[in-house]
């Protein structure tokens, strides 16, 4: 769209942005807080191994950057230390309790890689379904993009 010379938005300029600051683009477009709370105060003080944040920043990854499986989305995440940390994973893995070795005191248990595992992601992945079909919020936030557009673009539907 053109508003006299200057162009309001250019795709191939975006486009020649490299990867990590296009996802970062799509992270700080999307209006997300709601589902991300409900989220977190669904998991309530369960296990917090994988921060339900960096999950879903994960699972916008794999869109963004069109990837085929939950797998193929992971193995990106293991080998693309930027990637890991966009999402905000720890690279070190989730902070364990130290196991008890009887009377010999705490044991330092090893930390594992930063990145959940397939069936974690699943489990994840279930969660924002459960939601989405409990709450629509996932369909409330395609809403609100679209509401957004529609005024940065000075549109005037009505449907």
């Amino acid at each position: 769209m053109v508003k006299g010379n200057r162009r309001l938005f250019s795709w191939s300029e975006v486009e020649r942005l490299p990867e990590l600051e296009r996802l970062e683009l799509v992270l700080k477009a999307l209006p997300d807080e709601e589902l991300l709370s409900a989220l977190e105060q669904r998991r309530g003080r369960g296990r917090d191994d994988y921060p339900i944040r960096a999950m879903w920043r994960a699972l916008i990854a794999g869109m963004v950057f069109q990837h085929v499986s939950v797998e193929s989305l992971l193995r990106e995440l293991r080998r693309n230390p930027a990637l890991l940390d966009v999402c905000g994973f720890d690279p070190m893995g989730p902070r364990r309790r130290p196991k008890r070795t009887g009377g010999l005191g705490p044991k330092e248990v090893p930390r594992g890689e930063g990145v959940a595992s397939t069936w974690n992601f699943s489990r994840f992945l279930s969660s924002v379904a459960r939601l989405e079909e409990e709450r629509g919020l996932i369909a409330g936030m395609t809403g609100r993009l679209w509401r957004k557009i529609r005024r940065g673009f000075g549109y005037r539907i009505h449907l």
